[in-house]
């Protein structure tokens, strides 16, 4: 592409279009959706650009949520763009606008126009950036395509706050890991609580002994022996500096009582695959941001962070089947037919494969009589 500089992208969850201001807008009918006859040009826009420090560059952000970044050698090894794109959208879930994770197969190469177009040319097989590189071409199928219909939207604005309000909290508990924050929360919500959990007690550990240097090394290290003493890992592992936080009067106990039990269960699946459940891996999230909520108001707040929780909490679904199975036609507002298959009133008589040896059969026939068997061998 002429007048274009090469660029390194990437796609998260959940889809949202980003808006620059109030007439900035997107609002397709259902006939150009399926048409593909949508504005597809739009989403191949600039929105706007975040200082991440690496000036004289920048991170963009388009009109469909792509992440931008230069194609400098640095970035070459795909591994050092994910930690940024990551990185970024941790400090946006902290402050208030929830995301998920990038993945290594959803960062792909393309070009920004020197008037900031931007267009995916290579890809990953990841499903967000084949559904954002679909999109973009206009040869997105028609379950994917409905997405497009009503999105979430965001401003620039509205981004640029939350960008602020993360690096603000961050920047109150010190160097943490915060594309740990990210995984944790994303594995959550997709219902990987193992995942979930280890990336979460990572966060907690560092911000343990944080806490730890702050509050009990600093204060009474008074010569090189004692603040080696402190320093010793194996003499003061998580629980004991956990329990002298609390004794300290810096957590309560509900804090401290639920961050145990998650270091048990941390511990059950590091040391013997014990598989965490769901109430285990929510306590893990909540006792996470409690903590890094007190230490980052000195430990006057515990719900600084109550805003992050609640939305990867709804996020979260755990239904499998939906609770309503039948719905009648008013509650619709779009529907797509499905093709039938044998079994439904639709298919008629029409002939159809039938393999005898896979065709269910009532469980009775396939359990004998046990008592009549036992009957006959006393007989």
């Amino acid at each position: 592409m002429e007048n274009a500089v090469p660029i390194i992208t990437a796609n998260y969850r959940p889809l949202r279009f980003v808006l620059i201001n109030d007439t900035d807008f997107w609002i397709p009918t259902i006939e150009q959706i399926n048409n593909r006859d949508y504005d597809y040009v739009k989403l191949h826009r600039m929105s706007t650009y975040f200082d991440i420090g690496i000036a004289r560059y920048s991170l963009g952000i388009c009109f469909d949520g792509t992440l931008v970044l230069p194609a400098i050698p640095k970035y070459y090894d795909a591994s050092h763009a994910l930690t940024l794109f990551n990185r970024t959208l941790s400090e946006l879930l902290l402050g208030g606008v929830y995301c998920e994770a990038v993945t290594p197969d959803d960062i792909g190469y393309g070009s920004l126009t020197f008037t900031a177009y931007t267009r995916i040319i290579k890809s990953g097989w990841g499903p967000s950036v084949s559904f954002h590189t679909a999109a973009r071409l206009k040869v997105i199928g028609p379950l994917d395509s409905i997405k497009l219909l009503k999105p979430e939207t965001i401003t620039i604005d509205e981004l640029h706050t939350s960008l602020k309000t993360g690096r603000e909290l961050i920047s109150r508990l010190g160097e943490i890991p915060r594309e740990q924050i990210l995984y944790g929360t994303t594995f959550y919500v997709r219902k990987q609580w193992a995942e979930s959990l280890i990336h979460i007690w990572t966060i907690i550990e560092r911000i343990t002994e944080l806490t730890w240097q702050k509050y009990v090394v600093n204060p009474f290290a008074s010569s090189k022996k004692r603040r080696e003493f402190l320093d010793d890992h194996r003499t003061w592992p998580v629980s004991t500096k956990l329990e002298v936080l609390f004794q300290k009067k810096l957590l309560p106990v509900s804090t401290c009582d639920m961050l145990e039990e998650v270091r048990k269960a941390r511990n059950n699946f590091a040391h013997y695959g014990k598989i965490p459940t769901y109430d285990t891996a929510s306590k893990a999230l909540r006792g996470c941001f409690e903590l890094a909520s007190l230490c980052a108001s000195d430990f006057e707040s515990e719900d600084l962070f109550e805003q992050v929780v609640s939305q990867v909490v709804k996020r979260c679904n755990l239904e499998i089947l939906p609770q309503k199975r039948m719905l009648k036609l008013s509650e619709l507002e779009y529907w797509l037919p499905c093709p039938p298959i044998p079994g439904d009133k639709e298919w008629g008589d029409r002939e159809y494969e039938i393999v005898d040896d896979l065709c269910l059969k009532p469980i009775a026939e396939c359990i004998p009589n046990v008592s009549n068997e036992q009957s006959k061998a006393n007989h």
